[in-house]
């Protein structure tokens, strides 16, 4: 009984020494094998997909999605995006936005070409827990956000047991719309507490980043594009509700101000439609994301873009797409947004993350984006952030001497594609007719943005151009080698007839190169022969030279 019960205990010690690294996840474990309506062209991208635990104890897990780089590059980098919501899947970005392929119809993806996976990886993550696939029990939402930024690095630590190779990586924390808010306080906790980490700089489009210069943007951006008629009654009533958000705003700055949530709702609720009238269409609203299009009430722009809610979020729920990326859980079902989420993550007691900009930009550089015609996180409200904070001994895009910055066209392709202004770490690109979700409406121009930003250089490697070039160059050389074999064929099958000949001729003797050439030389001289008779013959003036004639042109 002794000498079995102490096998017993052995045996668990040498399991808690053994178990968990024979158990433990492996790279494998999250390899994407095969995707339905892969693009034939993006067969060859390497993906891998699955959970990773940050909160087991009340099974919190967050999703990601890895796509490896396309081509080699100069550095090996990795572009890990967020979206926003709260509570919103990064894999809108994944299939919309960056990502490597787009939906044209519910049953076909095409090559994205504007994917961001040419020469970074591509890491897509839906948090905070209860995101997208990720997972959270019903009573354990986060509410704040330093929370979510632990919850991030949990993920990150898990992460890098299994992918240890991301610590060779710079990394780029790039994101929309709330990311405003993830990310700075993401890159903080990255620098403050995981330093082994490459964190080289950060990309934020349209970000909700200062909810004072964004809500007081609402009135004048709808003015300035004929959403609203100044002093007319919509815009007094507007203008009455912006005061009142202003001295909510004066007591205490939170990230979201309830007292300001009926600026926008007039806007897009009473506001002219499209520039084309100045009274809102029954039962129609402006779309928030972007002003160009309407929508039905009350979604105003929720059900856009089409291929969101027409054709990913019905991929997404597919038994065999979740199987592939390896969601097993047949009761887990994808939401473009939670609804869940959202609501818990009040983020009450959390300061606004453009507090901690100054700071970060002392570290890193980094990159803010707006699409022209975004309401809810719009240009004018970024812009009027910039102007008034204070970064690196400065304020604004201001030199300090009596000059600012210029705001210069940024041409990509040779055309206008926006303007573009930077100071001491900080840029700022307004993107022109692009809406809340830039990389959606210009994917390569927002590659090429980001290219600038990582300072991509290609001298050693070839970009696509050249890469195609090779590629043709390759196929030429394989053209032309089938057709010198071609020839090759054809001349041995002809010595191989003329050898035939020979020996039927001369079957006692066995041909050789030599005896075919003298055979072929006597047939010669006899023709000669045969052809210099003839020609006497037509000098011969006996010889009737119309029978002659005739012979010839029968």
């Amino acid at each position: 009984m002794h000498h079995s019960s102490s096998m017993v205990i052995q045996l668990l010690v040498l399991f808690s020494i053994v178990g968990p690294r024979t158990f433990a996840l492996q790279a494998t474990d999250f390899y994407v094998h095969d995707l339905p309506l892969l693009p034939k062209g993006a067969s060859s991208i390497r993906m891998h997909a699955g959970l990773l635990p940050v909160n087991p104890q009340h099974h919190g897990s967050l999703f990601f999605w890895h796509f490896d780089k396309k081509y080699p590059s100069d550095k090996l980098r990795t572009v890990i995006w967020l979206n926003g919501g709260p509570g919103c899947s990064s894999l809108i970005g994944a299939l919309v936005e960056i990502g490597p392929f787009r939906f044209q119809d519910e049953n076909t993806m095409i090559e994205n070409d504007g994917s961001w996976h040419l020469y970074t990886n591509l890491l897509f993550v839906d948090q905070p827990v209860g995101t997208g696939f990720s997972t959270i029990d019903t009573d354990s939402f986060i509410h704040e956000l330093d929370e979510m930024a632990n919850q991030f690095l949990s993920f990150l630590d898990q992460y890098i047991k299994i992918f240890p190779e991301l610590l060779e990586n710079d990394i780029y924390l790039a994101g929309e719309s709330y990311a405003g808010q993830y990310i700075p306080y993401i890159a903080q906790a990255i620098l403050g507490q995981r330093s082994t980490l490459k964190l080289r700089g950060l990309l934020i489009g349209n970000g909700r980043i200062d909810p004072v210069t964004k809500y007081k943007s609402y009135l004048p951006f709808a003015v300035a594009n004929n959403l609203v008629v100044e002093n007319s009654e919509i815009y007094d009533r507007i203008n009455i509700q912006a005061k009142q958000c202003e001295d909510a705003l004066s007591k205490q700055v939170h990230v979201s101000e309830e007292a300001c949530y009926p600026i926008l709702d007039q806007i897009i609720e009473n506001g002219a439609m499209n520039n084309h009238h100045r009274q809102n269409q029954k039962g129609r609203c402006v779309n928030v994301y972007d002003i160009r299009l309407d929508d039905i009430y009350p979604e105003c722009g929720r059900n856009w873009p089409t291929e969101l809610r027409k054709y990913a979020r019905f991929y997404l729920r597919r038994q065999d797409v979740m199987s592939s990326i390896n969601i097993n859980d047949k009761k887990v079902r994808w939401e473009e947004c939670s609804s869940s989420v959202h609501n818990a993550f009040t983020v009450y007691n959390s300061t606004p993350s453009i507090a901690l900009l100054p700071n970060l930009l002392k570290q890193i550089p980094i990159i803010l984006y707006s699409g022209q015609y975004d309401l809810i996180c719009n240009h004018r409200g970024t812009e009027a952030m910039i102007d008034g904070m204070t970064w690196n001994n400065g304020t604004g895009f201001d030199f300090g001497n009596g000059t600012s910055s210029p705001k210069d066209p940024w041409i990509v392709d040779g055309e206008s594609a926006g303007l573009i202004q930077s100071a001491r770490n900080l840029t700022y690109i307004l993107f022109y007719n692009a809406s809340h979700m830039v990389p959606y409406d210009y994917p390569r121009r927002s590659r090429f943005m980001l290219h600038q930003f990582i300072q991509l250089d290609l001298i050693s490697f070839p970009d696509t151009t050249t890469i195609k070039n090779i590629e043709e160059s390759t196929r030429l050389t394989r053209h032309v080698a089938i057709i010198v074999l071609i020839v090759i064929i054809v001349i041995l099958a002809l010595t191989g007839l003329i050898w035939f000949f020979v020996y039927k001729r001369y079957p006692t003797k066995v041909p050789t190169l030599f005896s075919i050439i003298r055979v072929l030389r006597t047939k010669t001289r006899n023709a000669e022969q045969q052809q210099s008779v003839m020609y006497s013959r037509l000098n011969d003036s006996n010889i009737d030279l119309h029978v002659v004639d005739s012979e010839n042109f029968v």
